[in-house]
Protein backbone atom coordinates (compact mmCIF):
# COMPACT_ATOMS: atom_id res chain seq x y z
CA UNK A 1 0.00 0.00 0.00
CA UNK A 2 1.02 3.56 -0.78
CA UNK A 3 1.86 5.46 2.39
CA UNK A 4 0.82 8.89 0.68
CA UNK A 5 -2.60 10.03 1.81
CA UNK A 6 -4.49 12.04 -0.60
CA UNK A 7 -6.94 14.79 0.12
CA UNK A 8 -10.15 15.22 -2.40
CA UNK A 9 -8.57 17.97 -3.80
CA UNK A 10 -5.27 17.26 -6.31
CA UNK A 11 -3.37 19.80 -7.73
CA UNK A 12 -1.37 18.69 -11.00
CA UNK A 13 1.59 21.08 -12.30
CA UNK A 14 3.44 20.16 -15.43
CA UNK A 15 6.54 22.19 -15.80
CA UNK A 16 6.53 24.84 -17.61
CA UNK A 17 8.77 24.73 -20.96
CA UNK A 18 10.69 27.64 -22.51
CA UNK A 19 8.18 28.86 -24.84
CA UNK A 20 11.11 29.91 -27.78
CA UNK A 21 10.74 26.20 -29.00
CA UNK A 22 9.30 23.33 -30.07
CA UNK A 23 9.11 20.52 -27.18
CA UNK A 24 10.34 17.11 -28.60
CA UNK A 25 9.46 13.75 -26.76
CA UNK A 26 11.53 13.59 -24.37
CA UNK A 27 10.45 17.18 -22.63
CA UNK A 28 6.57 15.73 -23.05
CA UNK A 29 7.03 12.55 -21.30
CA UNK A 30 9.31 14.55 -18.53
CA UNK A 31 6.58 16.45 -17.71
CA UNK A 32 3.26 17.53 -19.59
CA UNK A 33 2.31 13.88 -20.48
CA UNK A 34 3.16 12.80 -16.88
CA UNK A 35 1.15 15.51 -15.49
CA UNK A 36 -1.56 14.75 -17.84
CA UNK A 37 -1.81 10.78 -17.36
CA UNK A 38 -1.53 11.35 -13.51
CA UNK A 39 -4.47 14.38 -13.66
CA UNK A 40 -6.70 11.43 -15.53
CA UNK A 41 -6.29 8.87 -13.19
CA UNK A 42 -7.02 10.96 -10.29
CA UNK A 43 -9.98 12.05 -12.00
CA UNK A 44 -11.69 8.66 -12.16
CA UNK A 45 -10.38 7.93 -8.85
CA UNK A 46 -12.78 9.95 -7.97
CA UNK A 47 -10.98 13.38 -6.76
CA UNK A 48 -11.18 16.57 -7.92
CA UNK A 49 -8.46 18.06 -9.67
CA UNK A 50 -6.76 21.10 -11.12
CA UNK A 51 -3.95 20.28 -13.76
CA UNK A 52 -1.87 23.19 -14.52
CA UNK A 53 -0.09 23.79 -17.85
CA UNK A 54 1.46 26.49 -19.42
CA UNK A 55 4.89 28.40 -20.77
CA UNK A 56 8.02 30.07 -19.36
CA UNK A 57 8.43 33.07 -21.38
CA UNK A 58 10.80 35.41 -19.91
CA UNK A 59 14.55 35.00 -19.93
CA UNK A 60 17.47 35.59 -21.79
CA UNK A 61 17.02 32.66 -23.89
CA UNK A 62 13.56 34.25 -24.90
CA UNK A 63 15.61 37.43 -25.90
CA UNK A 64 18.16 35.67 -27.88
CA UNK A 65 15.85 33.61 -29.96
CA UNK A 66 13.72 36.66 -30.49
CA UNK A 67 16.90 38.00 -32.01
CA UNK A 68 17.83 35.36 -34.23
CA UNK A 69 14.39 35.17 -35.69
CA UNK A 70 13.98 39.31 -36.13
CA UNK A 71 11.09 39.41 -34.19
CA UNK A 72 10.44 41.57 -30.50
CA UNK A 73 10.32 38.99 -27.51
CA UNK A 74 6.36 39.52 -27.33
CA UNK A 75 5.83 38.47 -31.03
CA UNK A 76 8.28 35.55 -30.29
CA UNK A 77 6.25 34.45 -27.19
CA UNK A 78 2.98 35.14 -28.84
CA UNK A 79 4.11 33.07 -32.22
CA UNK A 80 5.10 30.12 -30.02
CA UNK A 81 2.62 29.74 -27.66
CA UNK A 82 0.31 29.14 -30.25
CA UNK A 83 2.61 26.53 -31.52
CA UNK A 84 2.89 24.74 -27.77
CA UNK A 85 -0.80 24.80 -27.26
CA UNK A 86 -1.52 23.13 -31.04
CA UNK A 87 1.02 20.50 -29.99
CA UNK A 88 -0.77 19.73 -26.13
CA UNK A 89 -4.39 19.50 -27.33
CA UNK A 90 -2.83 17.13 -30.14
CA UNK A 91 -1.95 15.16 -27.59
CA UNK A 92 -5.00 15.26 -25.94
CA UNK A 93 -3.12 17.16 -22.95
CA UNK A 94 -6.35 17.65 -19.94
CA UNK A 95 -5.34 20.59 -18.46
CA UNK A 96 -7.74 22.89 -16.60
CA UNK A 97 -5.64 26.00 -16.36
CA UNK A 98 -3.49 26.81 -19.71
CA UNK A 99 -1.60 30.13 -19.68
CA UNK A 100 1.59 32.17 -19.67
CA UNK A 101 4.52 33.71 -17.29
CA UNK A 102 4.21 36.69 -19.13
CA UNK A 103 0.44 37.58 -17.94
CA UNK A 104 -0.52 40.72 -16.10
CA UNK A 105 -1.57 38.36 -13.44
CA UNK A 106 1.80 35.99 -12.95
CA UNK A 107 3.31 40.03 -12.86
CA UNK A 108 1.07 40.47 -9.82
CA UNK A 109 1.37 37.59 -7.80
CA UNK A 110 5.60 38.06 -8.58
CA UNK A 111 5.41 41.03 -7.19
CA UNK A 112 3.30 40.14 -3.94
CA UNK A 113 5.89 37.30 -3.56
CA UNK A 114 8.81 39.31 -3.96
CA UNK A 115 7.17 42.61 -1.69
CA UNK A 116 6.96 39.80 1.01
CA UNK A 117 10.35 38.08 0.71
CA UNK A 118 12.15 41.61 1.27
CA UNK A 119 9.66 42.80 3.65
CA UNK A 120 10.87 39.60 6.16
CA UNK A 121 14.17 40.40 5.32
CA UNK A 122 14.79 37.82 2.87
CA UNK A 123 16.07 40.11 0.00
CA UNK A 124 19.78 41.52 0.02
CA UNK A 125 21.35 43.98 -2.60
CA UNK A 126 25.32 42.82 -3.93
CA UNK A 127 27.72 44.43 -5.90
CA UNK A 128 29.11 42.04 -8.54
CA UNK A 129 31.54 41.96 -11.39
CA UNK A 130 29.48 41.13 -14.35
CA UNK A 131 30.09 40.61 -18.18
CA UNK A 132 29.97 43.08 -20.38
CA UNK A 133 29.78 44.03 -23.90
CA UNK A 134 31.71 47.07 -25.19
CA UNK A 135 30.85 47.13 -28.59
CA UNK A 136 26.23 46.32 -27.46
CA UNK A 137 27.17 49.09 -24.85
CA UNK A 138 25.10 46.10 -22.57
CA UNK A 139 25.70 43.56 -19.47
CA UNK A 140 25.63 40.28 -20.48
CA UNK A 141 22.71 37.86 -18.62
CA UNK A 142 23.20 34.29 -18.54
CA UNK A 143 22.33 32.64 -21.91
CA UNK A 144 23.76 35.53 -23.56
CA UNK A 145 27.35 34.55 -23.21
CA UNK A 146 28.43 30.94 -23.99
CA UNK A 147 32.19 29.86 -23.02
CA UNK A 148 33.78 26.35 -21.62
CA UNK A 149 32.30 25.03 -18.42
CA UNK A 150 34.74 25.89 -15.44
CA UNK A 151 33.37 21.99 -14.20
CA UNK A 152 33.16 19.49 -17.05
CA UNK A 153 35.18 21.63 -19.30
CA UNK A 154 32.57 21.21 -22.37
CA UNK A 155 32.08 23.52 -24.81
CA UNK A 156 29.04 26.05 -25.56
CA UNK A 157 27.97 26.17 -22.02
CA UNK A 158 25.83 28.34 -20.73
CA UNK A 159 26.02 31.43 -18.55
CA UNK A 160 23.04 30.26 -16.52
CA UNK A 161 23.61 26.28 -17.02
CA UNK A 162 26.13 23.59 -18.27
CA UNK A 163 23.95 21.25 -20.38
CA UNK A 164 26.73 18.43 -19.99
CA UNK A 165 27.30 18.42 -16.41
CA UNK A 166 23.95 20.10 -15.01
CA UNK A 167 26.02 22.46 -12.83
CA UNK A 168 24.18 25.71 -12.86
CA UNK A 169 26.32 28.65 -13.49
CA UNK A 170 27.08 32.44 -13.37
CA UNK A 171 28.02 33.92 -16.51
CA UNK A 172 31.50 35.31 -15.68
CA UNK A 173 32.19 31.78 -13.88
CA UNK A 174 32.52 30.79 -17.45
CA UNK A 175 36.23 30.05 -19.28
CA UNK A 176 36.79 31.86 -22.57
CA UNK A 177 33.28 33.60 -22.86
CA UNK A 178 31.97 35.07 -25.78
CA UNK A 179 28.60 37.32 -26.48
CA UNK A 180 26.28 35.69 -28.26
CA UNK A 181 24.87 39.33 -28.93
CA UNK A 182 28.27 40.68 -31.09
CA UNK A 183 30.63 37.84 -31.07
CA UNK A 184 33.16 39.81 -28.87
CA UNK A 185 34.75 38.68 -25.80
CA UNK A 186 33.06 40.64 -22.94
CA UNK A 187 34.71 42.44 -20.06
CA UNK A 188 34.35 42.87 -16.54
CA UNK A 189 32.40 45.64 -15.04
CA UNK A 190 30.02 45.95 -11.99
CA UNK A 191 26.50 46.28 -11.15
CA UNK A 192 24.03 45.85 -8.68
CA UNK A 193 21.45 43.11 -8.40
CA UNK A 194 18.74 41.48 -5.60
CA UNK A 195 19.50 38.26 -4.18
CA UNK A 196 17.27 35.81 -2.40
CA UNK A 197 19.13 34.93 0.98
CA UNK A 198 19.22 31.64 0.84
CA UNK A 199 20.69 30.56 3.91
CA UNK A 200 18.52 32.46 5.75
CA UNK A 201 15.71 30.37 4.74
CA UNK A 202 17.55 27.54 4.59
CA UNK A 203 16.32 25.64 7.90
CA UNK A 204 12.74 26.16 7.87
CA UNK A 205 13.40 24.47 4.01
CA UNK A 206 15.09 21.48 6.07
CA UNK A 207 12.52 21.04 8.15
CA UNK A 208 10.02 21.22 5.39
CA UNK A 209 11.84 19.04 2.92
CA UNK A 210 12.52 15.97 5.96
CA UNK A 211 8.76 15.89 6.80
CA UNK A 212 8.00 15.19 2.86
CA UNK A 213 11.02 13.86 1.28
CA UNK A 214 9.65 10.13 1.47
CA UNK A 215 7.30 10.68 -1.28
CA UNK A 216 9.53 12.13 -3.66
CA UNK A 217 11.13 10.00 -6.29
CA UNK A 218 14.61 8.64 -6.42
CA UNK A 219 16.09 11.36 -8.75
CA UNK A 220 14.59 14.21 -6.88
CA UNK A 221 15.23 12.95 -3.82
CA UNK A 222 19.15 12.77 -4.82
CA UNK A 223 19.27 15.64 -6.92
CA UNK A 224 18.08 17.79 -3.55
CA UNK A 225 20.30 16.35 -1.14
CA UNK A 226 23.69 16.99 -3.36
CA UNK A 227 22.07 20.59 -3.50
CA UNK A 228 21.60 20.11 0.39
CA UNK A 229 25.20 18.51 1.39
CA UNK A 230 26.84 21.91 -0.83
CA UNK A 231 24.85 24.01 1.27
CA UNK A 232 22.28 26.82 -0.17
CA UNK A 233 23.90 30.21 -0.98
CA UNK A 234 22.59 33.52 -2.01
CA UNK A 235 21.08 33.47 -5.55
CA UNK A 236 20.37 36.33 -7.77
CA UNK A 237 17.13 36.79 -8.58
CA UNK A 238 17.43 39.59 -11.33
CA UNK A 239 18.83 40.69 -14.84
CA UNK A 240 19.97 43.00 -16.79
CA UNK A 241 17.37 42.52 -19.35
CA UNK A 242 14.49 44.42 -21.24
CA UNK A 243 12.32 41.72 -21.44
CA UNK A 244 10.52 40.37 -17.85
CA UNK A 245 8.94 41.46 -14.68
CA UNK A 246 9.95 44.90 -13.73
CA UNK A 247 11.67 45.02 -10.23
CA UNK A 248 9.39 47.07 -7.93
CA UNK A 249 12.12 49.05 -6.06
CA UNK A 250 12.66 52.68 -6.71
CA UNK A 251 16.22 52.95 -8.45
CA UNK A 252 16.02 49.23 -9.86
CA UNK A 253 13.69 50.09 -12.62
CA UNK A 254 16.21 48.85 -15.71
CA UNK A 255 16.18 45.23 -13.54
CA UNK A 256 13.66 42.22 -14.75
CA UNK A 257 13.26 39.33 -12.62
CA UNK A 258 15.25 36.58 -13.74
CA UNK A 259 13.16 33.93 -15.18
CA UNK A 260 13.28 31.30 -12.69
CA UNK A 261 12.11 33.19 -10.02
CA UNK A 262 8.95 34.44 -12.27
CA UNK A 263 8.75 31.09 -13.78
CA UNK A 264 7.66 29.06 -10.86
CA UNK A 265 5.54 31.56 -9.30
CA UNK A 266 3.58 31.11 -12.96
CA UNK A 267 1.76 28.14 -11.36
CA UNK A 268 -0.22 30.44 -8.99
CA UNK A 269 -0.39 33.18 -11.87
CA UNK A 270 -1.85 30.96 -14.46
CA UNK A 271 -3.96 29.20 -11.93
CA UNK A 272 -5.08 32.84 -10.92
CA UNK A 273 -5.36 33.93 -14.71
CA UNK A 274 -8.20 31.26 -15.48
CA UNK A 275 -9.77 30.69 -12.20
CA UNK A 276 -9.68 34.31 -10.50
CA UNK A 277 -10.71 34.54 -6.62
CA UNK A 278 -10.97 30.64 -6.55
CA UNK A 279 -6.59 30.58 -6.70
CA UNK A 280 -6.65 30.43 -3.09
CA UNK A 281 -8.92 27.56 -2.31
CA UNK A 282 -5.69 25.87 -4.39
CA UNK A 283 -2.76 27.56 -3.56
CA UNK A 284 -3.25 28.27 0.31
CA UNK A 285 -5.39 25.13 1.46
CA UNK A 286 -3.18 22.96 3.31
CA UNK A 287 -5.99 20.34 2.38
CA UNK A 288 -4.85 20.17 -0.77
CA UNK A 289 -2.46 17.23 -2.44
CA UNK A 290 0.03 18.57 -4.54
CA UNK A 291 2.16 16.44 -6.64
CA UNK A 292 4.81 18.13 -9.60
CA UNK A 293 5.91 16.59 -12.74
CA UNK A 294 9.25 17.43 -14.03
CA UNK A 295 12.19 16.59 -16.04
CA UNK A 296 15.75 15.97 -13.65
CA UNK A 297 17.34 19.45 -14.77
CA UNK A 298 14.01 21.39 -13.33
CA UNK A 299 14.41 19.27 -9.54
CA UNK A 300 16.82 22.59 -8.03
CA UNK A 301 13.47 25.30 -8.91
CA UNK A 302 11.06 22.93 -7.87
CA UNK A 303 12.39 21.59 -4.80
CA UNK A 304 14.82 24.25 -3.47
CA UNK A 305 14.10 28.15 -5.00
CA UNK A 306 10.03 27.96 -5.22
CA UNK A 307 9.44 26.53 -1.86
CA UNK A 308 12.16 28.53 -0.26
CA UNK A 309 10.59 31.21 -1.79
CA UNK A 310 7.05 30.45 -0.69
CA UNK A 311 8.29 29.99 2.80
CA UNK A 312 9.45 33.14 3.06
CA UNK A 313 6.28 34.81 2.53
CA UNK A 314 5.81 33.67 5.86
CA UNK A 315 2.25 33.20 3.89
CA UNK A 316 -0.07 30.07 4.35
CA UNK A 317 1.18 28.87 0.58
CA UNK A 318 0.81 24.89 -0.06
CA UNK A 319 4.00 23.42 -0.96
CA UNK A 320 4.36 20.60 -2.91
CA UNK A 321 3.80 16.91 -1.15
CA UNK A 322 5.03 14.66 -4.10
CA UNK A 323 7.75 16.02 -6.57
CA UNK A 324 7.75 13.74 -9.64
CA UNK A 325 11.05 14.06 -11.47
CA UNK A 326 11.92 11.89 -14.49
CA UNK A 327 15.31 11.11 -16.25
CA UNK A 328 16.40 11.54 -19.78
CA UNK A 329 14.49 10.19 -22.37
CA UNK A 330 17.26 9.98 -25.12
CA UNK A 331 16.64 9.22 -29.01
CA UNK A 332 18.30 6.17 -30.61
CA UNK A 333 21.64 6.37 -28.63
CA UNK A 334 21.73 10.42 -29.30
CA UNK A 335 20.59 13.65 -27.92
CA UNK A 336 16.99 15.32 -29.59
CA UNK A 337 18.49 18.16 -31.63
CA UNK A 338 16.27 20.37 -33.95
CA UNK A 339 19.31 21.86 -35.66
CA UNK A 340 20.90 18.88 -36.39
CA UNK A 341 17.55 17.14 -37.60
CA UNK A 342 17.51 14.36 -34.89
CA UNK A 343 14.77 13.03 -33.24
CA UNK A 344 11.01 13.58 -33.01
CA UNK A 345 9.40 16.78 -32.21
CA UNK A 346 5.77 17.77 -31.09
CA UNK A 347 4.99 18.87 -35.00
CA UNK A 348 6.77 16.22 -36.12
CA UNK A 349 4.69 13.23 -34.60
CA UNK A 350 0.99 14.64 -35.50
CA UNK A 351 2.77 14.57 -39.29
CA UNK A 352 3.22 11.03 -39.50
CA UNK A 353 -0.29 9.70 -39.48
CA UNK A 354 0.81 7.91 -36.48
CA UNK A 355 -2.64 9.08 -33.49
CA UNK A 356 -1.46 10.53 -30.51
CA UNK A 357 -3.23 7.36 -28.23
CA UNK A 358 -0.17 5.22 -29.91
CA UNK A 359 2.52 7.94 -29.30
CA UNK A 360 1.32 8.52 -25.63
CA UNK A 361 1.41 4.60 -25.19
CA UNK A 362 4.81 4.03 -25.89
CA UNK A 363 6.52 7.04 -24.56
CA UNK A 364 4.32 6.23 -20.98
CA UNK A 365 5.91 2.57 -21.67
CA UNK A 366 9.57 3.85 -21.93
CA UNK A 367 8.78 7.12 -19.30
CA UNK A 368 12.47 7.29 -17.43
CA UNK A 369 11.58 6.49 -13.79
CA UNK A 370 14.61 4.87 -12.72
CA UNK A 371 17.41 6.09 -15.01
CA UNK A 372 17.55 7.17 -19.11
CA UNK A 373 15.81 5.73 -21.42
CA UNK A 374 15.67 5.58 -25.43
CA UNK A 375 13.14 6.52 -27.91
CA UNK A 376 13.83 3.32 -30.48
CA UNK A 377 12.08 2.73 -33.54
CA UNK A 378 11.97 -0.63 -33.72
CA UNK A 379 10.96 -0.79 -30.08
CA UNK A 380 8.07 1.60 -30.41
CA UNK A 381 6.81 -0.77 -33.10
CA UNK A 382 7.33 -3.87 -30.96
CA UNK A 383 5.71 -2.43 -27.92
CA UNK A 384 2.83 -1.13 -29.98
CA UNK A 385 1.73 -4.64 -32.59
CA UNK A 386 2.60 -6.96 -29.18
CA UNK A 387 1.18 -4.83 -26.52
CA UNK A 388 -1.51 -2.10 -27.28
CA UNK A 389 -2.31 -3.55 -30.70
CA UNK A 390 -1.78 -7.68 -29.47
CA UNK A 391 -2.93 -7.56 -26.07
CA UNK A 392 -5.29 -4.70 -25.43
CA UNK A 393 -6.75 -3.75 -28.95
CA UNK A 394 -6.93 -7.39 -29.45
CA UNK A 395 -9.05 -8.56 -26.36
CA UNK A 396 -11.52 -5.67 -27.53
CA UNK A 397 -11.62 -6.60 -31.08
CA UNK A 398 -12.47 -10.60 -30.19
CA UNK A 399 -15.53 -9.38 -27.26
CA UNK A 400 -16.74 -7.37 -30.25
CA UNK A 401 -16.65 -9.76 -33.25
CA UNK A 402 -17.62 -12.72 -30.66
CA UNK A 403 -20.74 -10.48 -29.70
CA UNK A 404 -21.87 -9.86 -33.15
CA UNK A 405 -21.73 -13.03 -34.05
CA UNK A 406 -23.76 -14.61 -31.73
CA UNK A 407 -25.63 -12.41 -29.69
CA UNK A 408 -26.50 -10.04 -32.93
CA UNK A 409 -24.07 -7.23 -30.65
CA UNK A 410 -26.27 -7.32 -27.62
CA UNK A 411 -24.97 -7.98 -24.21
CA UNK A 412 -26.09 -11.18 -23.26
CA UNK A 413 -27.22 -12.45 -19.62
CA UNK A 414 -25.30 -14.45 -17.24
CA UNK A 415 -22.62 -12.34 -16.17
CA UNK A 416 -21.75 -13.01 -12.78
CA UNK A 417 -18.31 -10.50 -12.69
CA UNK A 418 -16.07 -13.22 -11.91
CA UNK A 419 -13.89 -12.11 -14.09
CA UNK A 420 -13.44 -8.21 -12.55
CA UNK A 421 -13.90 -9.42 -9.12
CA UNK A 422 -10.62 -11.72 -9.62
CA UNK A 423 -8.38 -8.20 -10.43
CA UNK A 424 -9.33 -6.20 -7.65
CA UNK A 425 -5.85 -6.96 -6.24
CA UNK A 426 -4.52 -6.10 -9.28
CA UNK A 427 -6.50 -3.04 -9.62
CA UNK A 428 -5.46 -1.52 -6.28
CA UNK A 429 -2.08 -2.34 -7.27
CA UNK A 430 -2.35 -0.12 -10.23
CA UNK A 431 -3.58 2.48 -8.06
CA UNK A 432 -1.08 2.58 -5.58
CA UNK A 433 1.56 2.77 -8.68
CA UNK A 434 0.09 5.85 -9.69
CA UNK A 435 -0.44 7.57 -6.55
CA UNK A 436 3.54 6.93 -6.21
CA UNK A 437 3.46 8.63 -9.98
CA UNK A 438 5.00 5.88 -11.11
CA UNK A 439 3.32 5.92 -14.32
CA UNK A 440 5.37 3.18 -16.11
CA UNK A 441 4.38 0.77 -13.91
CA UNK A 442 1.24 1.35 -13.85
CA UNK A 443 0.49 0.96 -17.10
CA UNK A 444 2.41 -2.27 -17.11
CA UNK A 445 0.19 -3.12 -14.54
CA UNK A 446 -3.27 -2.44 -17.00
CA UNK A 447 -1.28 -4.43 -19.31
CA UNK A 448 -0.90 -7.28 -16.99
CA UNK A 449 -4.75 -6.93 -16.17
CA UNK A 450 -5.80 -6.52 -19.81
CA UNK A 451 -3.96 -10.30 -20.68
CA UNK A 452 -5.84 -11.91 -18.02
CA UNK A 453 -9.34 -10.64 -20.27
CA UNK A 454 -7.30 -12.62 -23.22
CA UNK A 455 -6.68 -15.79 -21.01
CA UNK A 456 -9.94 -16.08 -19.62
CA UNK A 457 -11.49 -15.73 -22.92
CA UNK A 458 -9.11 -18.58 -24.47
CA UNK A 459 -9.64 -20.83 -21.88
CA UNK A 460 -13.31 -20.03 -21.98
CA UNK A 461 -13.49 -20.65 -25.38
CA UNK A 462 -17.01 -19.09 -26.10
CA UNK A 463 -16.90 -20.26 -29.97
CA UNK A 464 -16.89 -23.65 -29.38
CA UNK A 465 -18.71 -24.02 -25.77
CA UNK A 466 -21.89 -22.39 -28.07
CA UNK A 467 -22.04 -25.80 -30.08
CA UNK A 468 -23.44 -27.19 -27.04
CA UNK A 469 -23.72 -24.92 -24.06
CA UNK A 470 -25.66 -21.34 -25.22
CA UNK A 471 -25.68 -20.15 -21.97
CA UNK A 472 -22.12 -20.86 -20.87
CA UNK A 473 -20.66 -19.17 -24.05
CA UNK A 474 -23.31 -16.05 -23.36
CA UNK A 475 -22.12 -15.62 -19.64
CA UNK A 476 -18.48 -15.49 -21.00
CA UNK A 477 -19.11 -13.08 -23.22
CA UNK A 478 -21.06 -11.25 -20.84
CA UNK A 479 -18.19 -11.25 -18.45
CA UNK A 480 -15.60 -10.25 -21.24
CA UNK A 481 -18.28 -7.15 -22.04
CA UNK A 482 -18.34 -5.99 -18.43
CA UNK A 483 -14.84 -6.42 -18.43
CA UNK A 484 -14.07 -4.01 -21.36
CA UNK A 485 -15.57 -1.34 -19.40
CA UNK A 486 -13.20 -2.32 -16.62
CA UNK A 487 -10.07 -2.21 -19.29
CA UNK A 488 -11.70 1.29 -20.45
CA UNK A 489 -11.50 2.99 -17.63
CA UNK A 490 -8.37 2.00 -16.64
CA UNK A 491 -6.49 2.59 -19.92
CA UNK A 492 -7.84 6.27 -20.07
CA UNK A 493 -4.86 8.06 -18.72
CA UNK A 494 -2.55 6.20 -21.09
CA UNK A 495 -5.02 6.46 -24.20
CA UNK A 496 -7.55 8.79 -23.50
CA UNK A 497 -9.24 8.62 -27.55
CA UNK A 498 -9.36 4.46 -27.23
CA UNK A 499 -11.10 4.39 -24.16
CA UNK A 500 -13.53 7.01 -24.79
CA UNK A 501 -14.21 5.01 -28.17
CA UNK A 502 -14.85 1.45 -25.74
CA UNK A 503 -17.24 3.74 -23.97
CA UNK A 504 -18.94 4.66 -26.67
CA UNK A 505 -18.92 0.94 -28.41
CA UNK A 506 -20.38 -0.45 -24.68
CA UNK A 507 -23.26 2.44 -24.96
CA UNK A 508 -22.46 3.92 -21.87
CA UNK A 509 -24.26 7.52 -21.18
CA UNK A 510 -22.56 9.03 -18.38
CA UNK A 511 -19.06 10.26 -18.76
CA UNK A 512 -16.43 7.81 -18.40
CA UNK A 513 -14.73 10.25 -15.52
CA UNK A 514 -17.70 10.34 -13.92
CA UNK A 515 -18.19 6.11 -13.78
CA UNK A 516 -14.03 6.23 -13.06
CA UNK A 517 -12.99 2.83 -11.49
CA UNK A 518 -15.21 2.30 -8.54
CA UNK A 519 -18.34 2.72 -10.65
CA UNK A 520 -16.97 0.07 -14.01
CA UNK A 521 -17.17 -2.69 -11.29
CA UNK A 522 -20.64 -2.51 -11.92
CA UNK A 523 -20.35 -3.69 -15.65
CA UNK A 524 -22.62 -3.17 -18.52
CA UNK A 525 -26.66 -3.34 -18.01
CA UNK A 526 -27.85 -6.82 -19.71
CA UNK A 527 -29.40 -6.38 -23.56
CA UNK A 528 -27.54 -3.14 -24.08
CA UNK A 529 -26.76 -2.39 -27.86
CA UNK A 530 -23.18 -2.23 -28.52
CA UNK A 531 -21.86 0.15 -31.62
CA UNK A 532 -19.12 -1.55 -33.85
CA UNK A 533 -16.37 1.66 -33.52
CA UNK A 534 -13.70 -0.04 -35.72
CA UNK A 535 -10.24 -0.74 -35.44
CA UNK A 536 -8.96 1.14 -32.33
CA UNK A 537 -5.30 0.84 -32.97
CA UNK A 538 -3.46 0.68 -36.29
CA UNK A 539 -0.45 -1.82 -36.49
CA UNK A 540 2.82 -0.28 -37.11
CA UNK A 541 3.88 -1.59 -40.27
CA UNK A 542 8.31 -2.18 -40.65
CA UNK A 543 8.10 -0.11 -43.87
CA UNK A 544 6.82 3.49 -42.07
CA UNK A 545 8.84 2.00 -39.10
CA UNK A 546 12.08 2.23 -41.57
CA UNK A 547 11.22 5.56 -43.14
CA UNK A 548 10.56 7.20 -40.14
CA UNK A 549 13.62 6.15 -38.65
CA UNK A 550 15.95 7.28 -41.25
CA UNK A 551 13.71 10.76 -41.48
CA UNK A 552 14.61 11.84 -38.08
CA UNK A 553 18.05 10.13 -37.46
CA UNK A 554 19.69 13.73 -38.85
CA UNK A 555 21.14 12.11 -41.85
CA UNK A 556 19.07 14.00 -44.23
CA UNK A 557 17.76 17.15 -43.99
Amino acid sequence: MSDIKLGNKILVTSALPYVNNVPHLGNLIGSVLSADAFARFMRINGKEVLFVLGTDEHGTTTEVRAMEEGLTPKELVDKYFVIHKNIYDWFETSYDCLGRTSSEANAKITIDIFNDLYKNGFIIENTITQLYSEKSKKFLSDRFVEGECPFCHALGARGDQCDSCGKLLEPNELINPVSKIDGTKPILKETKHLYIDLPKIEPDLMKWYNTTKSKWSNVAVGITEHWLKQGLKERCITRDLEWGIKVPLEGWDNKVFYSWFDAPIGYIGITIESIGDEWKNWWMNQDVTLYQFMGKDNVPFHAIMFPAFLIGTKKDYKLVNYLASTDYLNYEDKKFSKSKNIGVFGNDAKETGICADVWRYYLFRVRPETGDTQFVWDDFGSKVNNELVGNFGNFINRVVSLDEKFFELKKPKGSKKELIESVKPLIEEYKNLFTEARIRDALIKANEISALGNKYLQDKQPWITIKTDEALAAATIAECIDFSKLLAVIYYPFVPKGSEKIWQMLGEKENIVNVGINGAFSGVREETKLTKVGILFEKLEQKSIEEFKQKFSGERK
